[in-house]
């Protein structure tokens, strides 16, 4: 009886390290990083800089809302940690005279890029 005991204590041992190890295989890592890359470039695709740059989701009071402004190569970087489609604008002048817009789809641990081009800003039109 007792060598019986040992070798079910051993199997249900085993059984389990088994299963554990199974588990964690399968998983899916997570790195909860959505970096995203902003370029603004002129029609003729000169990077621009300086250019006020606001991404978030189209809907009021939104979550996340990053502003910023792009450097001397036109880029600008933010990160979210999650999973997001966001309303990317980028203006010059104020009042605006400049503007550009186009919506971005982030992904998990990979730096999505999005080029925007400045157009002339025209009132009757009213933004993107």
């Amino acid at each position: 009886m007792d060598v019986l005991h040992r070798k079910m204590k051993i199997l249900a041992t085993t059984s389990l390290i088994l299963s554990a190890l199974l588990l964690s295989s399968c998983q899916k890592e997570t790195s909860n990083e959505f970096p995203f890359l902003v370029k603004i470039v002129n029609s003729d695709g000169i990077p621009l800089s300086n250019i006020y740059v606001r991404a978030t989701a189209d809907v009021p009071n939104a979550i996340p809302n990053f502003t910023g402004h792009t450097d001397v190569e036109g880029e600008v970087r933010f990160e979210y940690d999650r999973l997001a489609v966001l309303k990317i604008q980028a203006t010059r002048g104020n009042p605006v005279t400049w503007i550009g817009c186009a919506f971005i789809r982030l992904e998990e641990g990979k730096e999505v890029q999005k080029t925007l081009v400045l157009q002339p800003f025209d009132p009757s039109v009213g933004g993107c």
